[in-house]
């Protein structure tokens, strides 16, 4: 799956050798190996409590504008204070962990996380702007996390066993085997998914390191999916910054950094695109 992914002119030979396989889970449904994406499309989440003006959401109106201009399709979610998602109850809490919905509720997600999810499914990119409270995202998009990206959903775990977890904990120490882990600890189903995240803090970007924290949870959620993080953009120490000094020097250098991020999105766009048409018009002639 992951070669198929990383270089798409092989996704035919990689297809193959899937269908060889011939997994069936024991239900005997067809094997879900990813959600693969529908489209080369982006799907844009602002976090911020206000709703109101803010560097992030004039940060998340360049990632919008940057992606028009360049012919990505983007669809935008903005969550504020008054967006709750999360785990408020027992069967939202089994949901997220299993799966499975209680057959005496509905058995779908509730209607906005099922949104959400379609969105994320059929998106190639995935792109995030939030601020940094307490060293982690903010409320609105943890619950994100917790309600959108759930088992079933975004992943499946993988089979509890000591010996496996044994391995973890001397894995966890080693730091190239360690990175190599995170992207088989789950079996992540956003596999063809790039993440880029645009971020704020305060204080300096070196705020985070010096009190054990190099990423946020966001982060981490998204590569235990499967996801591949592309780019994490700071945006610091806007505590001792002017007004002047944010729009004349910060700002223009991050609309710059997004700016090319969207560059290089329009180009693996466009190669998507091309790679489709291509198997399109093979299973057409076939």
């Amino acid at each position: 799956v992951d070669t198929a992914v990383a270089v798409p002119q092989a996704k035919g030979i990689c297809d193959v050798a899937l269908g060889a396989l011939a997994l069936r889970p024991s239900d005997g449904s067809n094997f879900l190996y990813y959600r693969p994406s529908t489209r080369p499309s982006a799907l844009l989440v602002l976090c911020h409590p206000s709703g109101g003006p803010s560097m992030c959401s004039s940060l998340a109106k360049a990632w919008e504008d940057s992606l028009k201009e360049v012919g990505v399709e983007v669809n935008r979610v903005d969550l504020d204070g008054q967006h709750q998602l999360g785990l408020k109850n027992s069967q939202e809490l089994q949901a997220a962990l299993t799966g499975r919905h209680d057959p005496a509720a509905s058995g779908e997600p509730p209607g906005q996380i099922a949104e959400l999810q379609a969105l994320v499914e059929a998106s190639q990119f995935l792109v995030f702007v939030h601020p940094i409270f307490w060293f982690e995202v903010p409320a609105q998009l943890k619950g994100f996390q917790e309600s959108v990206l759930s088992s079933g959903f975004a992943f499946r775990k993988l089979p509890n066993h000591w010996l496996m977890n044994r391995a973890a904990g001397v894995i966890e120490r080693v730091p190239v085997a360690r990175t190599y882990m995170r992207r088989y600890a789950a079996y992540g189903l956003l596999r063809d998914k790039s993440v880029y995240i645009t971020r704020t803090q305060g204080g300096p970007s070196a705020g985070m390191g010096i009190f054990g924290h190099q990423v946020t949870s966001l982060e981490s959620s998204l590569q235990f999916c499967g996801a591949h993080i592309s780019s994490v953009d700071v945006v610091a120490e806007l505590d001792g910054m002017s007004r002047a000094q944010l729009e004349e020097r910060v700002f223009p250098q991050a609309e710059a950094a997004i700016r090319t991020h969207c560059r290089a999105i329009a180009r693996k766009a466009q190669q998507g695109a091309h790679l489709k048409a291509l198997t399109d018009c093979e299973a057409c002639s076939k």
